[in-house]
């Protein structure tokens, strides 16, 4: 089942379905690593839901609740 990666919460492991920023932000967001395929592991999750710390390729970032609303993912029991 598909969410957006700012519904998955701490200690979870997904893995991205689709990126749907555009220009500047899709293209850091691509630089970072997050592509179609990257296994996502969400860290930790700041007190007030933003920011989240997640990891991915082994490097942690961190990302805005509105950049992770554009990711799309698929949990990893639900991964193919």
């Amino acid at each position: 089942m598909e969410t957006t990666l700012d519904r998955i919460n701490e200690s979870e492991r997904v893995r991205v379905s689709s990126v749907e920023l555009r220009g500047h932000m899709k293209q850091r967001i691509i630089l970072m690593g997050i592509t179609e395929g990257a296994d996502i592991l969400v860290e930790r999750i700041a007190p007030l839901g933003d920011p989240m710390k997640v990891r991915v390729r082994g490097h942690p970032f961190s990302l805005r609740r509105a950049e992770a609303s554009q990711i799309r993912v698929r949990r990893m029991k639900d991964a193919p």
